[in-house]
């Protein structure tokens, strides 16, 4: 996560490319927790794309974030919607800047990975309620549903992010833990018996590839987004490895650039070609015991 962190990244871009969470979500969680809805915590929220959501909700909400830029654009956001019951903090998963036994809901939207497993868990217990709920999802690369026949729509961004002679090397570590749909995770809080209720859930049919004991959701919690296939680069270079990439090679052919100039020659793709793309997701939602 040190990536987003730094200087440089631009926290808006982030906000107006990353993928949105749809009302499926937020109604799966209502439905799952027990409780008040007093307070609620969204860690790693970065620029607020999930805070705003579960603020409906709530009647306060804090969102923690380690990067100044994702909590100036968090708050410019919240304050230009007319949010009055949020709070912005900068903060680490593994250090929380809350009061121990204060939250009724912790969520994580795509940042777990980024944490040491048993450091965040152990903060995730003490800030929770007895009986609140922790919620950490994810998602896997971008896929490209309308796809020329002749290309590989499932496999085009996987192959940037893992080749090693692409982006795999400039990935943080705990990035591993999305292929793995956060299954250390899963097994950490089976084993510590600290939660109760624990849920790993999934969509499509096909993410149980990765995880063989997934329950497969009804629907999708993150909508498809139609895009030109310039943005859909652009929302590219929003990853974290590649602006540890720009770190590294500030003066070397962009590599994204490169990637997608190579596709468009070679299948004849214009900029301004329109994309659908979906995202993979996964959750693992549990309870504090009580």
């Amino acid at each position: 996560m040190s990536a987003f962190a730094s200087k440089g990244f631009n926290a808006n871009a982030y906000l107006a490319l990353r993928p949105t969470y749809n009302k499926a979500l937020l109604d799966w969680l209502l439905e799952y927790h027990v409780g008040q809805r007093t307070y609620a915590a969204d860690i790693a929220c970065g620029p607020g794309t999930f805070t705003t959501d579960i603020a409906k909700c709530f009647n306060s909400v804090v969102g923690v974030d380690p990067s100044p830029s994702m909590i100036e654009s968090a708050t410019r956001d919240a304050r230009t919607r007319g949010f009055s019951n949020i709070e912005y903090m900068i903060g680490s998963g593994e250090k929380l800047p809350l009061e121990a036994g204060a939250v009724d809901m912790l969520t994580v939207m795509q940042g777990a990975h980024w944490f040491r497993i048993q450091e965040f868990l152990a903060e995730s217990l003490r800030v929770l309620r007895p009986g609140g709920t922790l919620a950490m999802v994810g998602y896997g690369y971008p896929q490209i549903s309308n796809w020329p026949d002749e290309m590989d729509g499932l496999g085009f961004s996987q192959k940037l992010a893992t080749d090693r002679f692409m982006l795999e090397p400039y990935w943080d570590k705990g990035f591993r833990l999305i292929d793995d749909m956060y299954a250390p995770f899963l097994s950490e809080m089976q084993t510590n018996g600290c939660f109760k209720d624990i849920r790993h859930v999934g969509f499509p049919t096909a993410v149980s590839a990765a995880a063989k004991y997934i329950y497969i959701l009804p629907e999708t919690w993150i909508d498809s987004k139609a895009m030109s296939f310039d943005a859909f680069r652009a929302y590219l270079k929003t990853w974290s490895a590649y602006k540890a990439w720009k770190d590294v090679h500030p003066e070397d052919r962009d590599i994204i650039d490169a990637y997608f100039d190579k596709h468009q020659q070679e299948f004849g793709i214009s900029g301004d070609s329109n994309v659908t793309v979906t995202w993979p997701l996964f959750a693992i939602v549990a309870r504090k015991s009580l």
